[in-house]
């Protein structure tokens, strides 16, 4: 006999299909739900870190913060500073071509470093440079050390002047459009655009000196403070729609800082904390330039307690050729002259002011064999009183 299902019979069978849709149907949303879950992790990891990488190390194309050379301006959500400067613009001339810099040379700080890419060759190498000391302080002039084959490609690379136009990179996050941006010579760019939504919720800088000493907690860095900074740390959080979340922190530590690299660039007004008597090896004055007749240059050296040490140097221009340090007077304590001296030496000398005046007796650091007549101990801290020249530097090494 044919008979069909009895009711019972199809109730279980829809029972039983219904189970096994269920956990196939609970099966396939998990399943959707992770994959989901790992696409938006990925959008999400892979906006935060390129844009920190951008941030922190540049492009093949730009510079990074890890490169700065200066620091002109920082907050709590912008950083603004000068990376190296190249000028590729020239090719080789005559022996004694001068070649004009397409940006200014920023006044006390080191030489140009020159490169040639020889006719035929595919890499460029290393050329000796001499900077011109020019009546026109508005540009920066330069000749080869050394001759070399005519219409050799040339580059110099140097840190510009942060007054000229172009020369700086700011980076920064705006709050209303939670998106970071940059700006230099070829405009403002969003380099966190992306498509996949990704907002970066928050960035947030803060600035460290040699020390790992947090230099200040405001929402700014004071003008005074900022040739201190040797270290960035940034936090980075991106957002999805959804409500999800990444945070990424990196710390950078600005290799070309002046308090990292050991080589000051002096200005007016500016205090720079340095190693006392005792622990300084090395304090040298060096790179003197846009130097005229009557010019002085002023540093004093305060420490924590006790007598301060002051020097205070006179130029002399003779021609466009020579400038010398005409004179220098050391004060201890300051406003207490104890010693002259007319060296006439020629500005390209420098000074070492660990060997300034007679026998040791009144120059900076303290000397293992002889008395010194001036002891500093503890923090000092160094400020330019007084500068008339246009730019000069200072190696300083503990």
């Amino acid at each position: 006999m044919r008979r069909g299902f009895t009711l019972i019979e199809l109730l279980i069978s829809i029972a039983i299909a219904g189970l096994i849709t269920a956990a196939t149907y609970l099966s396939l949303d998990t399943a959707l739900d992770s994959w989901g879950y790992s696409q938006d992790h990925l959008a999400l990891q892979k906006v935060i870190s390129e844009v920190m990488e951008e941030v922190v190390n540049g492009t093949s194309r730009t510079y990074g913060i890890m490169d700065s050379l200066e620091t002109v301006a920082a907050g709590s959500d912008y950083i603004e500073f000068v990376p190296p400067w190249t000028d590729d613009t020239h090719s080789v001339a005559s022996e004694d071509f001068v070649y004009h810099l397409n940006r200014k040379v920023k006044p006390g700080t080191g030489v140009p470093i020159g490169e040639i890419k020889l006719p035929e060759a595919r890499k460029y190498q290393i050329i000796p440079v001499k900077i011109l000391d020019l009546e026109d302080s508005a540009i920066s002039q330069v000749k080869l050390g050394i001759a070399a084959p005519l219409g050799s490609d040339l580059r110099f690379t140097y840190q510009p002047d942060p007054k000229g136009a172009g020369v700086t990179r700011k980076i920064w996050w705006d709050p209303d459009t939670q998106q970071v941006y940059l700006e230099d010579a070829s405009g403002i760019e969003n380099i966190s655009r992306n498509p996949f939504g990704v907002k970066i919720l928050t960035m947030q800088f803060r600035y460290y000196d040699n020390a790992n000493n947090l230099i200040s907690d405001r929402n700014w860095i004071d003008e005074s403070d900022l040739n201190m900074i040797t270290g960035v740390e940034i936090y980075m959080e991106t957002e999805l729609k959804g409500g999800k979340h990444q945070s990424l922190i990196n710390f950078v530590n600005l290799r070309n800082a002046p308090m990292r690299s050991g080589y000051l660039p002096l200005r007016q007004g500016i205090k720079i904390p340095v190693p006392d008597s005792k622990d300084i090896h090395t304090l040298l004055l060096s790179n003197i330039s846009g130097v005229s007749s009557g010019d002085e240059l002023e540093l004093l050296f305060e420490p924590e307690a006790g007598r301060s040490w002051r020097i205070n140097l006179k130029f002399e221009h003779i021609s466009l050729s020579k400038s010398t340090i005409e004179s220098y007077t050391i004060e201890y304590p300051a406003a207490r002259p104890v010693h002259i001296e007319y060296p006439r030496s020629k500005i390209e000398e420098g000074l070492d002011l660990l060997t300034v005046g007679p026998n040791g007796l009144y120059d900076y650091d303290d000397d293992s064999d002889i008395k010194d007549f001036v002891n500093l101990e503890g923090k000092v801290m160094l400020s330019v009183a007084k500068m008339d020249i246009e730019g000069a530097g200072l190696f300083v090494r503990p």
